[in-house]
């Protein structure tokens, strides 16, 4: 990635978080990333365009976190703790990131070629959840719902610690990846 596009990525990240997507105009964009609007326009043709780059951009870090975290070799538990406190650490490190993903999931900007794209990306991180429940170690439910349910458990998680940063510490992300696991145990 060029060195101007990663400035506009990451400017419109902040802007959008804090202006949403109606409330940001390209040439705020253009300002804030210190470049011409014709130069965002060379990289991005539309506003439409960039949002969806930057979804992609988003999760692609998200999942790039994230897939270091699974090991084959480790019991499922242990796989699935790794991912879930990866998932806490990237919200926790980087709002911005995860607050945009949260607030363009399910936005009619993002296509559906840019969502599928992200399915196909996160698939290994589907795969422990597969192995758990041939295993009979996880409940036999949809993926899909494990997934929601792990987001919804990934975004109380921080929701909390960012109300009582003060209780930020390894003990309690145990507690809370206990009461994620026994919701999906078997």
């Amino acid at each position: 990635m060029k060195e101007k596009e990663l400035r506009i990525l990451n400017s419109s990240l902040k802007l959008f978080v804090e202006r949403g997507f109606h409330g940001t105009s390209t040439a705020q964009i253009a300002k804030s990333s210190e470049v011409a609007t014709g130069t965002l326009f060379h990289y991005f043709k539309t506003k439409e365009e960039l949002i969806n780059r930057l979804y992609l951009y988003s999760k692609e870090c998200m999942l790039n976190e994230i897939s270091s975290s699974y090991n084959r070799d480790e019991s499922l538990k242990d796989n699935v703790k790794s991912l879930w406190t990866t998932l806490i650490d990237f919200g926790i490190n980087k709002p911005e990131m995860f607050q945009f993903i949260l607030s363009f999931h399910c936005s009619p900007y993002i296509t559906s070629l840019t969502k599928k794209e992200i399915e196909t990306r996160s698939e290994s991180v589907v795969e422990a959840y597969i192995i758990g429940i041939k295993k009979e170690l996880i409940k036999d439910v949809s993926c899909e719902l494990i997934m929601d349910f792990l987001w919804g458990s990934i975004v109380a998680t921080i929701n909390y610690f960012e109300k009582y940063p003060e209780k930020l510490n390894p003990e309690n992300k145990d507690m809370a990846f206990d009461l994620f696991w026994d919701g999906i145990s078997c």
